[in-house]
């Protein structure tokens, strides 16, 4: 019984770091970098879906004096207005969400409308199945 219950808690524990990331595009924005999609992740409602996002970069970012290598980004999109917001994210020292987390923020962002020909648009094309 003991070891069952410790196995659950290790897949609880680790089923938020083993997302499947599909590689949706790169940019060469901010030094380059590659973006990524979580598609099981995709939870649509009306015409609202949310998607979880993964940016790794080629440099290290500077954002208020914390220094980053990936980002991961939990998105709501509308997916009839063409808007989006951000509304978590953790930033990770190193490359592919490892390393320590440097930073952690979980508060809905306002909403802004997705820049034609961009990743943003990138991003709400997969979310709402565009």
């Amino acid at each position: 019984m003991k070891k069952l219950l410790l196995t659950l808690m290790l897949v609880l524990i680790s089923t938020d770091t083993m997302a499947e990331w599909t590689k949706i595009g790169e940019s060469n924005d901010k030094g380059g970098y590659t973006a990524y999609a979580d598609l099981a992740s995709i939870y649509k409602a009306g015409n609202k879906a949310k998607m979880w996002v993964f940016f790794d970069y080629k440099i290290e970012q500077k954002v208020s004096g914390v220094i980053y290598l990936s980002e991961k980004i939990r998105r709501d999109y509308d997916c009839e207005e063409e808007h989006m917001r951000t509304l978590a994210y953790s930033l990770f020292s190193w490359n592919m969400e490892r390393g320590k987390v440097v930073r952690k923020y979980n508060q809905p962002q306002k909403w802004e409308v997705v820049q034609p020909e961009s990743m943003d648009e990138t991003e709400w094309k997969v979310a709402c199945g565009k």
